[in-house]
């Protein structure tokens, strides 16, 4: 985990964002990619948190988008 974080950290600066950004997104991030990866779509998984991070850089929360993306999967899955 402290090599990913020092990564996600890396990748951050490279992108010109808070450093400090990838700790506070990575248990909800990592939370819902495992909620799509052990449920509709393993390979989707990563895309998946790709387009909560697009809806969040528009502005919406992070917390509110993982919430309904979690409810998405338990639709699908039902």
């Amino acid at each position: 985990m402290a090599r990913m974080r020092t990564w996600l950290a890396a990748v951050a600066g490279e992108l010109g964002l808070d450093d400090g950004l990838p700790t506070e997104a990575e248990k909800p991030v990592l939370d819902l990619i495992s909620q799509v990866a052990h449920g509709p779509s393993r390979p989707g998984a990563p895309l998946t948190a790709f387009l909560v991070g697009v809806a969040v850089g528009r502005g919406d929360s992070l917390e509110d988008q993982t919430a309904a993306i979690s409810r998405l999967v338990a639709r699908f899955g039902a």
